[in-house]
């Protein structure tokens, strides 16, 4: 089964490219696990470092693991749920709505509700 969803950081550099960080077990809470890297208001406008700091808030407590996680330059597994965050514009995207970063920030995030 599994709750999978992706983080998709826009590169700066190259904003026709990116990294996809994948989670099989907590899709669900991935823009709320977003929400709290941002949280730390570290590193905004570099792609490298803060997508670091997004997948750490995603892997915490699971360091080491051998499954759960993933990084890719392509998305796999669900691909139907993927948090866009992009320093250039310092955005983050859920699909049907994005906020700039200061106001993402300001409240839980989740989901939108299945129609």
């Amino acid at each position: 089964m599994g709750d999978r969803a992706n983080v998709y950081v826009v590169d700066e550099q190259e904003p026709s490219k990116g990294v996809h960080l994948y989670t099989h077990w907590a899709g669900t809470e991935l823009p709320e696990t977003v929400r709290q890297a941002l949280l730390r208001q570290l590193r905004w406008t570099d792609s490298q470092y803060l997508t670091r700091i997004i997948f750490d808030e995603m892997t915490k407590g699971h360091v080491g693991g051998e499954t759960g996680f993933g990084i890719s330059f392509s998305v796999g597994d669900g691909d139907d749920r993927i948090v866009r965050v992009n320093p250039l514009t310092q955005t983050v995207d859920l699909g049907h709505k994005a906020w700039p970063f200061d106001e993402y920030i300001r409240e839980p995030r989740a989901w939108p509700e299945e129609p």
